[in-house]
Formats: structure tokens, C-alpha cells, sequence
């Protein structure tokens, strides 16, 4: 993973409250999610990148790498 989570929320200027709001969740559900990355779902993660404005590649997956051999 590249930038974590919460360093994208960082990078955008929101709030963990504010980030919480956006994902329609709690704000101690939200806070979980940056301190347990490795327990956001599929769905959450879509959630968090539209709420960053963007794509779930870009938030989770930007320094893996694609390659399958």
C-alpha cells in the first residue's frame, strides 16, 4: 500500500469526523478502519475512496504490483 489511509484523509484536509460523516458511518467505525486497514472490506474501501474522491486502486492498491506470473 502506498499513502495510508489516513494519510489521504490528511493530504485532503478532512477531519476523521468529517471523513466519518462522508462515509455514512460512526466516527469510531471510521477511526477503526485507519487504525486496521487490513479489516476494510471490499465495500468499505469504495466507500473511503469516493468519500476522497478517489478511485479504490488509487487509495489501496498504488504501489502493488500488478504483475502475475
Amino acid at each position: 500500500m502506498g499513502l495510508s489511509v489516513k494519510q489521504w484523509r490528511l493530504a485532503k484536509g478532512i477531519s476523521q469526523t468529517e471523513m466519518a460523516m462522508k462515509c455514512g458511518v460512526h466516527r469510531n467505525t471510521y477511526a477503526a478502519w485507519e487504525e486496521n486497514p487490513d479489516d476494510i472490506s471490499v465495500g468499505n474501501a469504495k466507500i473511503i475512496a469516493k468519500a476522497l474522491g478517489e478511485s479504490v486502486d488509487t487509495i489501496f492498491f498504488k504501489n502493488e504490483s500488478t504483475k502475475c506470473r
